[in-house]
């Protein structure tokens, strides 16, 4: 999501494909082991290499992970504090 007048991104992350440190859900295939390990780091590459360009443009940048949505009322008080609302 992107908030121009703010200069703020919110990004929605699946934890399995962005690989969310410490999630049970970033567990990885066991078949094909080298295939998902260079795809898992080519996300994680092209993840921060966003963040880093946007943050140098001058916008705040928020990571959501999907296992975050399941918690409304965190997810809603993170993305206030966040906007500033």
């Amino acid at each position: 999501m992107v908030f121009p007048r703010l200069k703020k991104v919110i990004f929605v992350h699946g934890c399995f494909w962005h690989r969310h440190p410490g999630c049970s859900k970033a567990s990885s295939p066991k078949t094909r082991a080298a295939f998902w390990q260079s795809k898992f780091d080519a996300n994680v590459e092209r993840d921060a290499r966003s963040i880093r360009e946007l943050r140098r443009a001058g916008w705040d940048v928020e990571v959501v992970w999907e296992c975050e949505t399941k918690d409304v009322d965190a997810l809603e008080s993170k993305l206030r504090r966040f906007l500033g609302q």
